[in-house]
């Protein structure tokens, strides 16, 4: 049986059932087949040549014969696409949970992966429910006409044994041309699904620069070049399916001429010629099938090759394959947190932390500080499990961060708010929790203001990623699911970038309030959300390189003061508490600059 590449090759033989009756039933219809031939060929004889009575009884004997194979024919094809719609359903299942896999290296961009779960999954149901079964359909049904037709006319067996596999041969030598067109092809949509969502993705800034034409004109070009390349695939379809039926036409017709003069020369009866002349095009017919499908093959393999290498990426050095899941360990108090000897990066052979070790002390709120790129954030992805490093280990209370509960509460720059109210966004770390513990997060989280002003309170709708909120408000939803959820370790990505003075205050002292009880861990650049740590680590190089209270790191020379600018008026107004020279907020004006 043909396979789809690796890993696909764990997926097919779990459904080899559905596909063997497929064939059977396929075998069952084929032998009916020469059945009604033989029938039809006897019934014909005596109507033409009065060699018998035709009555009412021998009509209605092809009836039952032509029902078995209809139903036979219906039961092949249900076997088939049920079997195709579950390995489909399978394998997209496969690639969401690859494509979510920590660390994994090969996961595609968003418009990729679109193009795969849907273009690229279908791709592979005319292969299972076609060509599979015209394999078997192939050998079962040619093996049975020539069995048959063998002891009426040996001649008429031999040409049919003889030009049956100029058919594969000619399908798989004009095959081997179009395999590489294929892949070509699939790629080429697949640059074209990522390049047109980046585009739309991208509009308003297209607006905002007057590009719009030219990127609609850039598309149109794409589209074009992924127009000639599926023409150049289909003309080698069409031409593979010319060849194949003038060859078989050409054979049937050999078959017809030396029967023609076997008739003549009275060597054949009429009913044994009439026979195998209705045979030999259903002898044809499979292998014709086996050609007409091996596009669907060749389809399929291109869509299946990306597919392969995401569902087996992540396993190299750059993203080991995660443990098996530990039993939960419950968090009751906030925990310590410890990083020893950590070893990761994103891209193969290049470690973007390297022997990277720090601790968090419980109840504590840290301030991360680094230049971009230095790798903040990953690091966070590590902490919250999404991640596997290469070496070392991350302990959070003595347990591996993916086998916590609850997890730690995350609230990153941009938080996801869904359509819908406000109270079920709140909700979404703890779906359960009444009205009261959610107006209650609210407070603590500084949001119950302005969420008590709108018209509907907390039932008030909002839409596509919380539209009809600003950013501050938004996050200040993400702080009460915080709190909310309950989780002692609460890690942040920069929550008050592009935040006004108002809103960073507000934001500031909602930090002050989730603190308690809580280990938290901030990546910040503001100097306001850095001021009020217990703890500054700067992380520079792999590995952090200072660490200590705010004053003590602003006073001392080293990266800290670097990133920040310890020698500007800015800083030393922060750091005394003043609004700074021109009136700017301690908070607006940040570390970013540098970073």
């Amino acid at each position: 049986m043909a396979r789809l590449p690796v890993p696909f090759a764990d997926t097919l033989p779990r459904h080899r059932g559905r596909l063997t009756l497929a064939v059977a039933a396929h075998g069952v219809a084929g032998a009916l087949l020469i059945l009604q031939s033989w029938l039809l060929a006897g019934i014909l004889d005596d109507l033409v040549f009065g060699h018998g009575t035709v009555t009412p009884a021998r009509l209605l004997a092809v009836l039952p014969v032509l029902l078995g194979r209809a139903v036979a024919l219906w039961l092949a094809g249900v076997l088939a696409g049920d079997a195709a719609i579950a390995v489909k359903g399978e394998v997209r299942r496969r690639l969401c949970d690859a494509a979510g896999r920590p660390g994994n290296p090969d996961a595609p961009g968003a418009g990729r992966f679109a193009s795969m779960m849907v273009d690229g999954v279908e791709a592979l149901g005319p292969f299972i429910a076609r060509y599979l079964p015209a394999i078997g359909q192939a050998v079962l049904l040619p093996l049975a006409v020539l069995a048959a037709v063998l002891p009426l006319d040996w001649l008429s067996a031999l040409i049919l044994a003889l030009t049956a596999p100029l058919i594969p041969v000619f399908m798989i030598l004009i095959g081997q041309g179009a395999e590489a067109l294929n892949r070509d092809q699939w790629a080429t949509l697949a640059r074209l699904s990522a390049y047109l969502l980046d585009a739309v993705q991208a509009l308003p800034t297209l607006r905002l620069f007057g590009a719009v034409n030219r990127e609609a004109r850039q598309v149109a070009n794409a589209a074009e070049d992924y127009r000639q390349r599926t023409m150049r695939v289909l003309r080698i379809a069409f031409l593979s399916a010319l060849v194949l039926e003038f060859l078989a036409t050409v054979s049937i017709a050999m078959v017809a001429v030396f029967i023609g003069f076997a008739l003549l020369w009275g060597e054949m009866d009429y009913r044994r010629g009439l026979f195998i002349l209705l045979l030999a095009p259903e002898f044809y017919l499979p292998l014709r099938s086996l050609g007409a499908h091996y596009h669907a093959r060749m389809e399929a393999l291109a869509a299946a090759e990306p597919m392969a290498a995401l569902l087996a990426g992540g396993t190299g050095p750059q993203a080991e394959a995660a443990p098996p899941a530990a039993p939960a360990s419950f968090l009751t108090a906030p925990p310590r947190v410890e990083v020893a000897g950590l070893r990761f990066g994103h891209r193969h052979g290049e470690a973007l932390f390297d022997d990277l070790s720090f601790s968090l002390e419980p109840s504590s709120l840290t301030a991360l500080v680094g230049a971009s790129g230095a790798g903040k954030s990953t690091l966070l992805a590590l902490l919250r499990g999404r991640l596997t490093p290469w070496s070392g280990s991350i302990r959070i209370a003595g347990t591996a961060p993916g086998a916590l509960s609850p997890p730690p509460a995350w609230i990153p720059q941009a938080p996801h708010l869904f359509a819908g109210t406000i109270a079920d966004n709140i909700r979404l770390g703890a779906p359960h929790a009444d009205d009261g513990a959610v107006r209650d997060a609210a407070i603590r989280a500084n949001a119950a203001t302005f969420i008590e002003r709108l018209p509907d309170g907390y039932a008030t709708r909002l839409g596509e990623r919380g539209a009809g909120l600003s950013g501050g408000e938004a996050r200040r939803i993400a702080l009460a699911r915080a709190f909310l959820m309950g989780s002692p370790l609460v890690l942040l990505d920069e929550p008050s970038a592009s935040l006004d003075h108002e809103s960073e205050a507000e934001l500031v002292a909602a930090l002050n309030e989730l603190r308690r009880n809580r280990t938290l861990l901030v990546v910040a650049h503001r100097l306001t959300t850095i001021r009020t740590a217990d703890r500054v680590m700067v992380l520079e190089g792999g590995r952090i390189v200072q660490d200590g209270p705010f004053a003590t790191l602003s006073r001392s020379d080293g990266p800290f003061s670097r990133l920040a600018g310890a020698s500007s008026p800015l800083l030393a107004a922060v750091m005394a508490g003043r609004t700074p020279p021109g009136g700017t907020a301690a908070g607006g004006p940040a570390v970013r600059r540098r970073t």
